[in-house]
């Protein structure tokens, strides 16, 4: 994927918002190991962007010091229990906000009927058993619910909070146990947004959060692999 002509004025930040991307999107694997050269082919920009936007990534955590390179940061047990805590709060505080703009008549129409067609959609994906969209899917659900608030502070934590986890949740969608109970979950966040009940829309977010954390399963590194033949995963 190349870096649009539009973001170069600030190439480096370019970089690092679509890597944001690609960890959001479960693109990579814990423990892969990423080189400046293999990012830089991969993006279509040259290694001194790359070089800065991993430099923030390792400020960040997403990416750990290795050989000839970085190497993709997996969550500990402990780590993933501290962030699903702090998650199911912020998911929950999120659809709360969401259905107080409801209730105030804040909320465009159209986007609580985006949020429908967002959980059909991860619905539709998760039949498919195509673990990578199904956690595209379900990231596009969750980001939707979390601008509906109308908090940019809160949609940016979130933000965070999604790329930590999300490297992992692929993973877990390819649960077909899991993957089956999210839709119900999904569409009673989504319910108790459109009737405008923010204890409803909380405690349904607050509910399905902990319910993936109890699923959680901690992604198991990849073997090391050569910076010759390492490539971001597409």
């Amino acid at each position: 994927m190349a870096v649009s002509s539009e973001s170069q004025p600030g190439s480096a930040h370019a970089v690092y918002v679509a890597l944001r991307h690609r960890f959001a999107e479960g693109r990579y694997a814990p423990g892969q190991r990423l080189t400046e050269a293999a990012v830089a082919a991969d993006l279509g920009v040259s290694r001194t962007p790359v070089r800065e936007a991993i430099g923030r990534l390792l400020a960040e955590g997403l990416v750990i010091p290795a050989a000839r390179g970085v190497a993709v940061a997996a969550l500990t047990a402990a780590e993933a229990k501290h962030l699903f805590v702090l998650r199911a709060t912020l998911e929950a505080l999120a659809a709360e906000l969401a259905a107080t703009r409801q209730a105030r008549g804040q909320l465009p129409p159209a986007d609580i009927d985006a949020l429908d067609r967002a959980v059909d959609a991860v619905e539709a994906a998760v039949q498919t058993h195509d673990a990578h969209a199904s956690a595209q899917a379900n990231l596009a659900l969750h980001r939707a619910i979390g601008a509906a608030a109308g908090n940019p502070f809160l949609e940016d934590t979130l933000h965070r909070v999604w790329d930590r986890i999300a490297v992992t949740t692929v993973a877990n969608l390819d649960d077909p146990h899991w993957a089956g109970a999210i839709t119900e979950q999904h569409r009673a966040i989504v319910a108790g947004i459109r009737a405008g009940d923010p204890a409803a829309a909380g405690s349904a977010a607050k509910a399905h959060i902990e319910a993936a954390g109890r699923a959680y399963k901690p992604a198991r590194e990849n073997e090391p692999r050569t910076a010759a033949t390492t490539q971001p995963t597409r």
